[in-house]
């Protein structure tokens, strides 16, 4: 209730409790108020502590930790987490008063662990689950000790019933967090996973499946179980079905093919549907048939978002998809008129991929000839897209020279021409001149080009250009982007490639993930388990 005197905004009326005071914070966290979320005292929790960090409010709540209930410890150390990550100035004071765990002494863990096992059986989904799950918190705090092991062992604990049900949804929670953090989880902890996957109620068994296929790694040692899943789920676009497809799609295995190509043709394509399609193109099973009827019913889209898969769809097929010229001629042709419409100096990107796209069709694609040819504007021009499109479909050599031949308007970026020169290459090979570009532009400065380029370098020049080549590729091993294509080239190397091997031998010797920024948790580590792949290969490419 509020009162309000005429002319003036209103006014809370008295309060009976005043959050300020610290009786007040321990009565609201016993009965749990101080987590509702948009709840009067929660807000006046946050501002007092806020406001003062050192002050009366900020030190009951943390000796509120120490409280011998177990739901009022973890709601004290969830409003403590949540101060100290939150807000436009996170708190920093909670960090050290969060699980005596963090701070005990390592004679002190086994203790410590089977106290909180034990705490962890006491509580209920509802007073544990309402803001950051336990578990990861938990995994954060162990993997700071570097207790790899003693993760594991209390992962399996829990997941195999020491906590109780609720224990065992934890003990997931945990188990994705070690596999985040250690290269090691997933061939100790899959098996765990995989036996709730088996036999675990539907709800725990959804959450398992999402940390298995989360990783690539477990993803692959659960394949079997995950495959058998899936004629289960029945309705091919639920959540869970096509997260195992995704997952057994992007590891190469040939039985997510028909579940992808009957989620693409049930409707709007579901997130990573180019990722799964490319799996399928890489272990063979991606059929055109299925595909082309839905990439010409997505072009049609009036869903930007929707548009852009069908054209990545388009690239990655390239012949396949002979049948979606008409379609994506007529895309081109109207995105060309938008982007005129606006004044763009600039071709866009979905321009840019839509001349990619009829130029990896190649020859079927001779009818959209004039319409490239027109987009005669030099920007459009830019690292020689339309040139290379038209030279792919004609065959002719002088669409890619004149590329070549034009000066780069960009002076601090220098584009991306592998592909010019990699074409160029199968076409009857490099000038002297194309050969001094080339070289210059691999050589000149990092980037782009000079990770793309060093495979064009090496397929021209051979073991002349070896040294050259290993002076620079190492440094983008363990990127994200680069690293994979970097390892591409030294693994056509071979035996040149050998001074590579302790740089490569260091990256795979890691017992900790790599620390990534691919955009989320679960997108690190999966960045990191494909360089280790890649770097694996290499290895097993270049060694003696």
């Amino acid at each position: 209730m509020t009162a309000r005197t005429p002319g003036h905004d209103p006014v809370p009326a008295p309060s009976a409790t005043d959050p300020d005071r610290p009786a007040d914070v321990t009565a609201a966290v016993l009965d749990g108020s101080a987590l509702a979320p948009g709840a009067t005292v929660r807000t006046a929790v946050f501002d007092a502590v806020r406001a003062d960090p050192d002050g009366p409010v900020a030190q009951e709540l943390t000796g509120l930790t120490h409280h011998r209930r177990p739901a009022v410890r973890r709601t004290a150390l969830t409003l403590l987490t949540e101060l100290t990550y939150s807000g436009p100035q996170p708190w920093p004071g909670p960090i050290e008063a969060g699980e005596e765990l963090r701070t005990a002494q390592a004679e002190e863990w086994p203790a410590l662990d089977a106290q909180t096992v034990a705490e962890v059986g006491a509580l209920s989904g509802h007073e544990a689950d309402r803001s950051w799950p336990l578990g990861h918190g938990w995994g954060d705090a162990l993997f700071r000790q570097d207790r790899e092991q003693h993760c594991y062992t209390t992962a399996v604990r829990l997941l195999t019933g020491a906590a109780g049900p609720y224990g065992q949804r934890v003990g997931v929670h945990l188990t994705r967090r070690a596999l985040q953090s250690w290269r090691a989880a997933p061939a100790t902890l899959t098996p765990h996973l995989t036996a709730l996957v088996r036999t675990a109620p539907a709800t725990l068994r959804d959450l398992a499946v999402e940390a298995l296929c989360a990783s690539r790694t477990a993803t692959r040692l659960a394949a079997d179980d995950l495959a058998a899943l899936l004629p289960t789920t029945r309705n091919t676009r639920s959540a869970t079905a096509w997260t195992i497809t995704y997952a057994l799609a992007t590891v190469d295995d040939p039985r997510a093919a028909p579940y992808v190509h009957a989620r693409l043709a049930s409707g709007a394509p579901p997130a990573g549907a180019v990722a799964a399609v490319r799996g399928l193109l890489r272990s063979g099973t991606a059929d055109p048939e299925h595909l082309v009827p839905v990439i010409r019913r997505l072009l049609r889209s009036d869903d930007p978002l929707v548009v852009s898969t069908a054209i990545a769809l388009s690239e990655d097929l390239g012949p396949g998809v002979a049948a979606c010229v008409p379609d994506l001629i007529e895309t081109l042709r109207a995105e060309c008129a938008v982007r005129d419409a606006q004044g763009a100096e600039w071709a866009g990107r979905r321009e840019l991929r839509l001349v990619t796209a009829l130029g990896r069709i190649g020859p079927a694609a001779a009818s959209a000839v004039p319409l490239l040819e027109g987009l005669s504007r030099a920007s459009r021009q830019r690292a020689g897209y339309r040139e290379l499109a038209l030279a792919r479909i004609t065959g002719e050599r002088r669409y890619v020279e004149a590329a070549l031949r034009a000066p780069s308007r960009l002076r601090r970026y220098v584009s991306d021409r592998s592909g010019l020169f990699e074409w160029l290459l199968d076409h009857g090979g490099l000038t002297p001149d194309q050969s001094r570009q080339l070289r210059d532009l691999v050589l000149s400065r990092p980037g782009g080009m000079q990770v793309f380029g060093s495979r064009a370098l090496w397929r021209h020049e051979g073991p002349a250009a070896a040294a050259d080549l290993l002076a620079v590729l190492p440094q983008y091993l363990d990127d994200d982007l680069f690293g994979p294509v970097a390892m591409a080239t030294l693994e056509a190397m071979g035996e040149h490639a050998r001074p590579a091997l302790p740089h490569l031998r260091a990256l795979i010797g890691r017992r900790t993930r790599l620390p990534l920024h691919a955009g989320s948790e679960d997108a690190d580590m999966n960045a990191d388990e494909q360089l280790l792949e890649a770097a694996r290969r290499t290895v097993s490419a270049v060694a003696p």
